[in-house]
C-alpha cells in the first residue's frame, strides 16, 4: 500500500483514549445503577453507506466476538493513523478495554465492514460517555486503505444523528484532533464544533447536540 502524507493519511481518525490508556486523565464512568435505564442508547438498525469511490459498506453495532477482527484492523493501519486515533503508539486494544467499549451502559461502539466482505472490519467508531453528565465522547479508527473516500466524515455526521435521535440524555459530544489535521478540523467543522481547549498539539472540541 502506497503511503500518503501525513497530513492525508491520518484525516479520518478522531482520538479518545480507550479505558486504562495511561494518557487518559478523565475520572472514571459512573456505575450503571447511577444511570436512568431510559438513558441508554437502543441499538439503531445497520446501516448501508457508500463511499466518493462507489464502496458499499455497512455500519452495526459491535459485538465482543469483533475483537479479534478489530485487532487485525490495528494491525492493518499505520502507527500515524492508530497515533492520530489514540495519541500514542498503540498496537491493539486489550480484551478488557473491549468488552467496556462494547458494554451498553457505557455508550455505543459501531464496526463498519465492506458489503462484500462482512467478516474485516474497516472502521470501529465509539460514542461513550464521560464523567460530566449529559457529555459523550466520539472516536473513530479508520483503516489507511479506506481513508481518504468521505467514509470518515460520513461516520462523524451519522453518530452525531445518532445521538440526536436515540441517545436521550445526550446533549453535548466531545471529539479530541490534531491541530494539523485539517481535514478532520473540516469535518468538525461541518458539524458545527467549537474548541474548547489545546492541550500541545492536541485540541478539545464540542459538538451541540440540542437544537
Amino acid at each position: 500500500m502506497t503511503k500518503k502524507g501525513a497530513s492525508s493519511e491520518v484525516a479520518d481518525q478522531i482520538g479518545i483514549f480507550p479505558p486504562e490508556s495511561p494518557a487518559r486523565t478523565r475520572e472514571p464512568t459512573p456505575a450503571v445503577s447511577q444511570l436512568a435505564v431510559s438513558s441508554l442508547l437502543v441499538d439503531p438498525t445497520p446501516r448501508p453507506m457508500t463511499t466518493r469511490a462507489n464502496q458499499l459498506t455497512l455500519t452495526r453495532t459491535a459485538h465482543l466476538h469483533d475483537f479479534d477482527e478489530v485487532n487485525a484492523m490495528h494491525a492493518r493501519c499505520s502507527l500515524e493513523s492508530r497515533f492520530a486515533r489514540y495519541h500514542a503508539a498503540r498496537q491493539a486494544v486489550t480484551a478488557r478495554e473491549w468488552g467496556h467499549l462494547c458494554d451498553r451502559s457505557n455508550g455505543t461502539t459501531l464496526v463498519t465492514v465492506p458489503l462484500h466482505e462482512s467478516t474485516r472490519i474497516i472502521a470501529v467508531t465509539h460514542l461513550l460517555r464521560t464523567s460530566e453528565p449529559h457529555v459523550r465522547e466520539l472516536g473513530i479508527l479508520v483503516e489507511d486503505s479506506w481513508q481518504g473516500h468521505g467514509l470518515g466524515t460520513t461516520l462523524a455526521h451519522y453518530v452525531v444523528d445518532l445521538a440526536r435521535t436515540h441517545t436521550l440524555d445526550c446533549r453535548e459530544i466531545t471529539a479530541m484532533t490534531g491541530s494539523g489535521n485539517q481535514r478532520m478540523l473540516s469535518i468538525l467543522r461541518g458539524l458545527h464544533a467549537h474548541v474548547t481547549g489545546r492541550n500541545g498539539p492536541t485540541l478539545d472540541t464540542v459538538i451541540r447536540v440540542e437544537a
